[in-house]
């Protein structure tokens, strides 16, 4: 094997190697907690169309592995259950759609 066959085997085990710990994701946010809904936030039930969240709704939100649970009781009194992938989540949370609460 020449040098520059060894080089690029190298760059490869480097950028897999990269690759690898960028995968790896911290948690921003306790395991439950409270967040309101401050501005457009839209959720998909299932295959279903797109729909906004009331604003002004306080939601509890639970973490999972690769999303966040958000439930609700809405104003006619039924249990709402909703689940953004983690990624949405926060970026609600820093495009100041979502309030984190506690």
């Amino acid at each position: 094997m020449n040098t520059q066959e060894n080089q690029q085997e190298t760059t490869t085990a480097t950028t897999t190697t990269a690759n690898t710990e960028t995968a790896i994701e911290e948690q921003r946010f306790a395991e439950h907690f409270e967040a309101r809904v401050v501005g457009k936030v839209e959720t998909r039930v299932g295959d279903g169309v797109l729909e906004e969240m009331p604003v002004g709704t306080t939601v509890q939100v639970d973490t999972a592995l690769a999303s966040y649970v958000l439930s609700w009781i809405d104003e006619e009194k039924n249990s709402m259950i909703v689940t953004l992938a983690k990624r949405e989540f926060e970026l609600y949370v820093d495009s100041g759609a979502i309030e984190v609460l506690a």
